[in-house]
């Protein structure tokens, strides 16, 4: 009898293995039509393994990525993979003084840079003593394409991941090679994914939701297709082309999508299977246009510490519970836990904790964070709200962070937010708490009015008015003509606050 190996778990071992299985078969498509197969992939990123290692690239060294959307970002990926060298995701929509920071934190041993990116990479390393690789350096055309001979455990850090900091400084989130296998089979076993299904991947691959279906598809043996930025026309055409089978797409994608029209997205989209929706609230009227054309949206809730799964609203309820957060991905577990530390009855609020093999290792450099951010018995605080119904989905009531005290009452902004959606004029809406000099916070709403849908801030008021008690009705409310999100497409509470406070001076 053989014994198991563990580092089968180790990313670099699945691709040689899907290659093996899929030689001929496509893995990625980009933009401009390249395609390349899972054995090309394979030899590809094994050469570049070789050049990096005889850069000095070693086992735990950390190599930034200052590259965009694209075969170049997924094979050094997938060859620093096997090395055990560790991928530093750089969020390339950060401002230089922002990723000079990031830079700093991470200690880099080398950056590797796309000419496009080549005037931030320069001003964020300067003053720095980092080399610097171009994606676009002529190769050595002798690079061995055989797999590097690099030790690799699966407890080995694969990716730094840097966690948004909607509210406060990011932290480096250390997931390892195991944890994204596990985050591939929870994810695997949870959704209808088929052996040669198409999948557009439309999310920044510097977020864990893009380096995660990076290893789903190898895993898999399903086929990337990889936008370098987002635009909705021509994502709409590559779906048609490539006849994908399924995304994961944040919210404010799904609008854009409609906006070439509902007709259009129809036919555009008649390929697609399911859609996965996360990094924020999915509204359920948006989820009822996309079903109206037989494509189930199904809202999930992850985080960059859970390697992407947590709970989703399946296929088969996916508008019956609209709204809803969902049930566990298949290995994750999950709890609510009230003030009093005890475990939340049905329908009362509790913060939503998870457990699973996918969940992340640590941050790193920052014991303390690391340390708070799990309890005793070793579950994760999500810092999340929740409630689960009579049928066990859970539906988040807001962060904790998030809350409103006004008055002496706790107002939860999602609450107030899932009321004025309900109203047909109301395209998106933040709700924040601003400072006030009588109840410590006001409830400030911002919206986002849709084209050719007239209102005013009483009728919208008003509408308020019928749905929620009166300490949670907005006592102040403001169009903006769109609210800042980060580069994940969460709003950014920070600079929605920012920019309440500002409103409300005026």
């Amino acid at each position: 009898m053989t014994a198991f190996d563990p580092t089968s778990h180790v990313i670099g071992r699945l691709l040689e293995s899907r290659a093996r299985i899929s030689a001929a078969a496509c893995a990625v498509v980009t933009e401009d039509g390249a395609r390349v197969s899972f054995a090309e992939l394979e030899a590809r990123s094994n050469g570049l393994a070789h050049l990096l290692a005889g850069m000095g690239i070693a086992r735990g060294d950390r190599v930034g990525l200052f590259v965009p959307n694209g075969l170049a970002f997924i094979e050094f990926f997938l060859a620093l993979a096997k090395l055990g060298a560790v991928t530093c995701a750089l969020n390339t929509r950060l401002a230089a003084s922002e990723l000079a920071s990031v830079v700093r934190d991470s200690d880099l041993s080398l950056a590797v840079v796309h000419p496009t990116l080549s005037d931030l990479a320069g001003q964020a390393l300067a003053g720095q003593a980092i080399p610097v690789l171009s994606t676009g350096a002529d190769r050595p055309a002798d690079l061995p394409d055989t797999p590097p001979t690099a030790q690799v455990e699966p407890t080995d850090t694969l990716v730094l991941v840097y966690t948004s900091g909607t509210t406060g400084r990011p932290k480096a989130v250390m997931i390892t090679h195991e944890q994204m296998f596990w985050a591939s089979l929870t994810m695997t076993a949870s959704l209808d994914f088929r052996l040669g299904d198409v999948h557009l991947l439309p999310v920044p691959m510097f977020h864990v939701g893009g380096l995660s279906f990076i290893c789903h598809s190898i895993h898999l043996g399903i086929t990337l297709v990889v936008p370098m930025r987002w635009n909705a026309e021509r994502v709409a055409q590559l779906i048609e082309e490539e006849k994908v089978d399924h995304f994961f797409a944040v919210p404010t994608m799904l609008l854009d999508l409609l906006g070439i029209g509902d007709d259009e997205a129809s036919t555009r989209l008649r390929s697609v299977r399911w859609i996965l929706t996360g990094a924020a609230p999915t509204p359920p009227s948006l989820i009822q246009r996309y079903a109206a054309f037989g494509i189930p949206v199904m809202q999930s809730y992850g985080a960059t510490e859970t390697c992407g799964p947590g709970l989703f609203v399946d296929q088969a309820h996916a508008t019956a519970k609209a709204g809803a957060i969902g049930r566990p991905f298949f290995h994750t577990e999950m709890r609510l836990v009230g003030d009093d530390g005890a475990p939340s009855r049905i329908g009362k609020p509790g913060e939503l904790q998870l457990k699973g093999k996918h969940v992340f290792a640590g941050y790193r450099n920052d014991p303390e964070a690391t340390r708070q951010a799990f309890t005793e018995d070793g579950w994760l605080r999500t810092g999340d709200i929740g409630r689960q119904d009579e049928d066990d989905f859970v539906h988040l009531v807001d962060r904790r962070k998030n809350l409103i005290i006004s008055g002496g009452e706790n107002v939860y902004p999602r609450e107030v937010e899932q009321v004025l959606e309900t109203h047909p004029a109301v395209r998106e809406v933040a709700v924040v708490g601003t400072p006030d000099a009588r109840w410590g916070e006001r409830v400030t709403a911002l919206v986002v009015a849709r084209p050719q849908s007239p209102t005013s801030q009483h009728e919208l008021l008003e509408f308020c008015a019928d749905r929620l008690a009166r300490y949670k009705i907005p006592k102040a409310l403001f169009f903006v003509d769109s609210l800042p999100v980060n580069a994940t497409g969460k709003l950014s509470r920070r600079d929605i606050v920012e920019m309440a406070i500002k409103l409300s001076r005026y």
